[in-house]
């Protein structure tokens, strides 16, 4: 009862009051300034302040003239000439064409001389010698060799000297020089060698010297595991003169004495023959050899 009394006394004053507005007298601009409504977005009515917006004028724009157009062509044209004229310069083709050389030059380098291998290989040998199957005293040779070896392709020389006296005044001293030339096939080495033989035989002080040159066809094998390295092969050669025949066979055991093949210890045996005016002069027995490559 109380609570209905105070609610007419307050509604009688308001409506009363001067400052009392209705509801229904606010317009739809007051209604939504005072967030009694919500504004409902259309896409059809326009905004006032876009209308200003879009009234307002832009700053002016040149548009692209003929005039424009040709300037702008010819300023790209001589920034295009120039371009052309520093590039085609003497300067600049000296410069490119002295580095290019030099790049080239040192890529050349490089290659050729990683490519380039250099073996050395010294044997000692205890040889055996016989002439016509008659032994001779044993004797102590050093055996030197060299290759250069580039790619697929190795050039070898090798010098073998046997120097002794019989026990019935029968001497003999040969000097064999050999120089090989080898192409690599996978583990195969086959090729040619160039053979130059000297050979002194003497008998009760007459003595016969004679300088022979012959061919010899080569074949050389090499198969390597782990630090262990095994070689084998030989040659055969002859000539329409003093030389029927002459001919060698090897076998090499090797092993690396690091891990790599810069120093390596071998053992073996070789066998070389010569059958020299019809005199057999054979030359066999045990090396021990050391050769290195950088």
């Amino acid at each position: 009862m109380i609570r209905g009394f105070l609610l007419l006394s307050i509604g009688a004053s308001l409506f009363a009051s001067s400052d009392y507005v209705p509801f229904s007298k606010f317009s739809k601009e007051k209604q939504v300034e005072y967030n009694f409504i919500k504004i409902e977005k259309n896409s059809n009515e326009k905004i006032p302040e876009v209308k200003k917006i879009k009234k307002t004028q832009i700053r002016n724009y040149k548009k692209a003239n003929e005039a424009n157009l040709i300037k702008k062509s010819q300023i790209r044209k001589q920034i295009s000439q120039n371009t052309v004229n520093i590039k085609n310069s003497e300067a600049i083709k000296e410069y490119k064409k002295e580095n290019i050389l030099n790049d080239n030059t040192k890529i050349t380098n490089n290659t050729f001389i990683k490519d380039i291998k250099i073996t050395p290989k010294l044997s000692y040998m205890h040889v055996s010698s016989s002439i016509e199957d008659e032994d001779t005293d044993k004797t102590h040779e050093i055996i030197p060799e060299i290759s250069f070896t580039y790619k697929n392709h190795t050039l070898k020389a090798d010098y073998f000297n046997v120097n002794r006296k019989l026990l019935n005044s029968f001497n003999y001293d040969t000097d064999w020089y050999r120089l090989i030339y080898l192409h690599k096939i996978e583990n195969l080495n086959v090729g040619l060698g160039f053979n130059s033989l000297k050979l002194e035989l003497s008998l009760l002080g007459i003595s016969d010297k004679n300088s022979e040159k012959f061919p010899t066809f080569e074949f050389h094998m090499k198969n390597n595991r782990d630090r262990f390295l095994v070689e084998y092969g030989g040659f055969y050669g002859k000539n329409s003169d003093e030389i029927k025949s002459a001919y060698e066979y090897y076998l090499n055991l090797g092993y690396k004495i690091f891990n790599n093949d810069n120093l390596i210890f071998n053992l073996g045996y070789k066998n070389r023959t010569v059958d020299y005016d019809n005199t057999k002069l054979e030359f066999k027995g045990p090396t021990v050899g050391i050769s290195t490559s950088f």
